[in-house]
């Protein structure tokens, strides 16, 4: 269980399916009370870097649809996964009461070590506990401290595969390395160059990902990088091509 400091410590295939995201350009060889998030609340925002998703997680909990939270500077939108809707954007500090961080970096959901889902959001070499039914922050502690092993003083962008391996792992991203750790175990697994562990993306190092299981048969992975984003298909660990983040994602202001 990790420590917390504060309160306890492309192609036609593509095409095939009308339901599925037709988004990728080339194909290539890898209830409690929810956040508030309507459109028109961002007056004011700050510091918003046009074309860029900072941290990525899908929320299965709140609402009948899954929905895609993408974290940008002081905000964040929500994008329904399966209607491909946006749905409007907020300020971390409305939407995520406590949490103790202006901008978010990267996020994954861990479903394992407590009785609810809790929401990991790190910024800097920080991150924070965030239960998601509760809608509680839980603290914060230090990435040396509560990822024992990781060589990253930052996380730039974070998913979970509980596909290949017999517990879920944890790849955290930094620069143009990633690294493995076990969540169960928590235990540092190793170290990666993305050219080599996920081949055909064009992309040095990734700004955010998450891990879509509704629209394919297989779950696919999304990573961004700047303007763009590439999908990867995670059982087969093959490229399936790249696409605009504004042609994807219509609506969201980032």
């Amino acid at each position: 269980m990790k420590k917390v400091k504060t309160l306890f410590s492309g192609s036609l295939l593509l095409l095939l399916f009308a339901c599925q995201k037709s988004d990728i350009i080339s194909s290539e060889s890898k209830a409690t009370t929810e956040k508030p998030a309507t459109e028109g609340d961002n007056k004011g925002a700050k510091s918003i870097t046009q074309g860029r998703f900072n941290g990525t997680y899908v929320d299965t909990w709140h609402y009948s649809t899954p929905q895609l939270y993408i974290f940008n500077g002081s905000q964040y939108a929500r994008y329904d996964v399966l209607a491909n809707t946006f749905m409007g954007t907020n300020t971390i500090a409305a939407g995520y009461a406590a949490v103790p961080f202006s901008s978010i970096d990267a996020a994954y959901v861990d479903t394992w070590h407590y009785s609810t889902p809790q929401l990991y959001l790190f910024s800097g070499t920080q991150y924070a506990r965030y239960d998601i039914l509760t809608n509680t922050f839980m603290g914060t502690n230090s990435i040396g401290a509560g990822y024992a092993g990781v060589p990253f003083a930052t996380i730039d962008a974070a998913y979970v595969d509980t596909w290949h391996y017999s517990t879920p792992q944890l790849y955290l991203f930094n620069g143009s390395q990633y690294a493995r750790y076990d969540i169960l175990t928590n235990t540092f697994m190793g170290t990666n160059s993305i050219v080599a562990g996920y081949a055909g993306v064009p992309f040095s190092s990734v700004d955010a990902t998450y891990v879509d299981t509704w629209h394919y048969s297989t779950p696919q992975l999304y990573l961004f990088n700047g303007d763009n984003y590439a999908r990867y298909d995670i059982l087969s660990n093959t490229f399936q091509g790249t696409n605009l983040i504004s042609n994807g994602y219509a609506g969201v202001p980032f």
